[in-house]
């Protein structure tokens, strides 16, 4: 198994669910390539290829039935047939689907047992333990350094603990670390959460961090401050509270978006979905939104944030909840403007899910 980036194209490809795309290359009838990726825009990616006619015959020939919408997936089976690279995304269960086409490919339950087993493997492989604050303080004490890998763009960069009780204060190495976290953010210091590894002591741990410099920072490495480590429990110093952003970031890291995401509150999937609005996250937002979320205008919006009034849910009910909610948003180059909207959430059943039917910006 191993981490790599592939080539733009075929990251593209993924990106924007092509299902099938020629190569020049002979086919290869009995290879099927695995592949796991942190969310639908990661150029970082774990992939491993088995030789096995057997599953190559039986994903090429078997039968689709279309289906209503698709399941939230970050893993992604490609195959060459017939001079095309397909990729179809696999679920939990190891079900195939073909994304652009929506349709869900009929295999075997053995076949779908041995796609779930492979990816096991490479979840395992690709992803972070999750350790509470509790345990992770101790594994990486004050002037632990360690190594630090973005998730989406597989950069990787040294870093020390310098301060923090209820979470880590951090500081890049050397003015070379601080520059690979800077191309991290494309070149913009931001206060937006993103899912990282922490490397140290052998173990790989799934945390968040953001990248604006902020407070005090002791070492020679050009970086005006420290940045901040999330783990999961971790709060802020100033409300004692956890940071909803960062444990979704954390969670994400230990390939547990989707789970995380299913066991949140009413009043937090409203929360999440202006996070998620402002980080123009679209993985977040299709495990939480049951409307088109291509429609909502998120690269028009600069920034938004929610504005701390006290607003009482106008319905409270097993299955339905409303609430106004007060924010204030940014359009590029436009002024900032505060609203008040009317959020619904709805679920099934009292063990499904919270998702959002009525939004703003629809």
């Amino acid at each position: 198994m191993k981490k790599r980036i592939l080539f733009i194209f075929m990251t593209f490809c993924i990106l924007v669910s092509v299902t099938a795309f020629p190569v020049g290359a002979k086919d290869d009838h009995n290879q099927v390539s695995f592949i796991v990726k942190a969310s639908s825009q990661s150029v970082y990616q774990s992939i491993t290829t088995v030789q096995s006619d057997e599953l190559f015959q039986e994903i090429v020939k078997a039968t689709s039935t279309p289906i209503k919408d698709v399941p939230f997936s970050n893993q992604y089976i490609l195959f060459v047939e017939n001079g095309l690279v397909r990729i179809l995304i696999a679920d939990e269960y190891g079900q195939l689907f073909d994304v652009q086409h929506k349709r869900k490919i009929e295999i075997k339950p053995r076949t779908s047992q041995l796609i779930t087993s492979h990816f096991k493997t490479l979840q395992s492989d690709h992803f972070g333990t999750m350790l509470t604050w509790d345990e992770a303080t101790n594994v990486i004490p004050r002037y632990t350094s360690f190594k630090i890998t973005d998730l989406e763009t597989g950069l990787s960069f040294n870093a020390q603990r310098r301060a923090g009780s209820k979470h880590a204060d951090v500081q890049p190495l050397t003015h070379q670390d601080t520059k690979i976290m800077k191309a991290i953010y494309g070149g913009k210091w931001s206060w937006n959460r993103r899912a990282i590894l922490v490397h140290v002591n052998n173990q790989v741990l799934a945390a968040s961090m953001h990248g604006m410099p902020h407070g005090k920072g002791a070492l020679a490495n050009g970086f005006p401050g420290h940045f901040c480590i999330h783990f999961q429990g971790s709060t802020t110093h100033r409300s004692k509270n956890t940071d909803l952003a960062h444990q979704v970031m954390a969670h994400k890291a230990a390939g547990q978006l989707e789970s995380f995401t299913k066991q949140l509150p009413a009043e937090k999937v409203i929360e999440l979905f202006l996070i998620a609005i402002h980080q123009k996250d679209t993985d977040i937002l299709s495990l939480i939104y049951q409307g088109d979320v291509h429609s909502l205008p998120i690269d028009h919006i600069a920034g938004i944030r929610k504005m701390d009034k006290n607003h009482k849910p106008v319905k409270e009910k097993p299955f339905i909840y409303q609430i106004p909610v007060t924010y204030k948003y940014q359009t590029k180059d436009g002024p900032i403007i505060e609203e008040t909207f009317l959020f619904t959430v709805m679920r099934k059943s009292p063990t499904d899910e919270w998702k959002l039917v009525h939004v703003p910006f629809h």
